[in-house]
C-alpha cells in the first residue's frame, strides 16, 4: 500500500478474507500499488471460515471505515480513494459472477414483499448498471460485499456478529446477503458505483468493458482482454423458452428441461 497524506479522508482498515494465503498474484500486485489515506491498516484473516474472517477483521478495526475485500480481485491504485470520495456510509463497486454468462453479483429481491429470499430471484442485467455515478440499491435487493466500503458508524449499529451465515437459508452461507438486508432495515442505503467494476479472478479475470455505451462482460488473460457483447443470461427464444431465465438456478433448470 502507498500511504498518501492530505487526502481529506481519515484512516481506516482494509479487511481481507483469505484462505491459507492470498490466491492470486493480481490481488497482491493491486494491493502493493493501492493508494490509501495515511495511517490506514490492513488485516488479512486466513481460514476457510469466511464469515468469521470478516467478523475477526471488524473486531480489530482501527479508524473510521472498513473496506471489505476478497483475495480473488484486482483493482486500480485509486480505487479506495474513489470510494471514499463519494462520502457515503456504504458504497460498493460491481463485481461480476465467475460463471457464464458473467452476470453482475447483484440480485433483485422477491416481488412478494412478505418474502426476503427465494431460490429463483433474478440477477441484475448489465444494462441496468450501465449508467453514470451512484445507484441506490433498492430495499430488498442484494449485492455482495466484495469491495464494499462501510463506515464504522454503520458497523457500530449492526453490532457483533456483523456477518452471519445460514440466516436466509440454513444450508447456505449468504453472509453478504444477510448484511445487505440488515443495514437496509437499519435505515442505511447501499450505493453502487456503476462506473467501478471490480475484476474477479479464477482461471482468468472476469470484468467488463463498455460496448455501445453499455457494460459488456469481458475476460482478462494477462494484458489481453476479450469482450463478450453477445453474452446473454437467456436461451435463444427459438428454443421454445417462453420467458427469460435470469437466475442461475433457473438457467440450470431450463437446461435440464431442454435436454429431455
Amino acid at each position: 500500500m502507498i500511504h498518501i497524506p492530505n487526502t481529506g479522508h481519515q484512516a481506516g482498515t482494509i479487511i481481507v478474507a483469505a484462505a491459507i494465503q492470498p490466491r492470486y498474484y493480481e490481488f497482491t500486485m493491486a494491493l502493493e500499488c493501492l493508494h490509501v489515506p495515511a495511517g490506514t491498516k490492513m488485516i488479512i484473516e486466513r481460514s476457510c471460515d469466511i464469515t468469521q474472517n470478516f467478523n475477526k477483521g471488524v473486531k480489530a478495526l482501527e479508524g473510521e471505515w472498513a473496506w471489505f475485500m476478497g483475495d480473488d480481485h484486482s483493482f486500480a491504485p485509486d480505487s479506495l480513494l474513489r470510494l471514499l470520495d463519494h462520502r457515503k456510509n456504504i458504497v460498493v463497486p460491481i463485481a461480476p459472477c465467475k460463471v457464464p454468462p458473467w452476470m453482475p453479483c447483484i440480485m433483485h429481491g422477491p416481488s412478494d414483499s412478505s418474502q426476503v429470499w427465494h431460490e429463483d430471484m433474478l440477477l441484475y442485467d448489465w444494462n441496468e448498471l450501465s449508467g453514470e455515478g451512484l445507484l441506490p440499491l433498492p430495499f430488498g435487493d442484494f449485492i455482495g460485499q466484495a469491495g464494499m466500503l462501510v463506515r464504522k458508524s454503520v458497523l457500530d449499529k449492526v453490532g457483533y456478529p456483523w456477518f452471519k451465515c445460514g440466516q436466509l437459508d440454513p444450508g447456505r452461507l449468504q453472509e453478504d446477503m444477510k448484511f445487505c438486508r440488515e443495514v437496509q432495515e437499519l435505515g442505511e442505503t447501499i450505493y453502487i458505483d456503476q462506473e467501478f467494476v471490480l475484476d474477479h479472478y479464477f482461471i482468468c479475470g472476469v470484468t467488463t468493458r463498455k460496448h455501445e455505451g453499455k457494460h459488456a462482460p469481458a475476460l482478462k488473460f494477462g494484458t489481453s482482454v476479450v469482450v463478450l457483447p453477445e453474452a446473454k443470461p437467456a436461451f435463444d427464444p427459438n428454443m421454445g423458452v417462453k420467458r427469460v431465465p435470469r437466475s442461475l438456478i433457473e438457467v440450470d433448470k431450463m437446461a435440464q428441461e431442454l435436454s429431455l
